[in-house]
């Protein structure tokens, strides 16, 4: 990506270190099955914590799509080591469009879009699956 000039003349030629990945994964259907488990497990239902264990059992045997997007991640959060490199993150988008850029537009033939991230307390994880829908 082209350098914006944030960390001096000298940082237009280091390169752009990320600090943390983080993987967010389509896990919804198994923290709700834990937290119905977890109700049945303090009510005392035994029964019914069988039903839920069961039910995990099957999807994870059984159910390929399910073991996919319990596997692949539906996003990625990325904090950078210098600003520049926050920057250069947001540009993406426009970025892409540029000729000398475009090769840049997949990852693993994968379309990508970037936007800054919400603050970690205002998200409610199990919730951050995004459909194209």
């Amino acid at each position: 990506m082209p350098a914006l000039g944030l960390d001096g003349p000298e940082g237009d030629l280091m390169p752009i270190k990320i600090a943390v990945l983080t993987f967010a994964f389509d896990n919804s259907k198994v923290i709700k099955w834990l937290r119905e488990r977890g109700t049945y497990i303090k009510n005392e239902d035994w029964a019914k914590v069988q039903k839920i264990n069961e039910q995990i059992r099957q999807a994870i045997k059984w159910d390929d799509d399910f073991l996919n997007k319990m596997q692949t991640p539906c996003s990625i959060f990325a904090t950078f080591e210098t600003e520049e490199g926050y920057e250069r993150a947001l540009n993406y988008n426009k970025t892409i469009k540029m000729e000398d850029f475009v090769r840049y537009k997949t990852i693993l033939g994968e379309e990508i879009e970037i936007d800054p991230a919400s603050e970690p307390s205002d998200i409610i994880w199990e919730n951050r699956n995004f459909t194209n829908e």
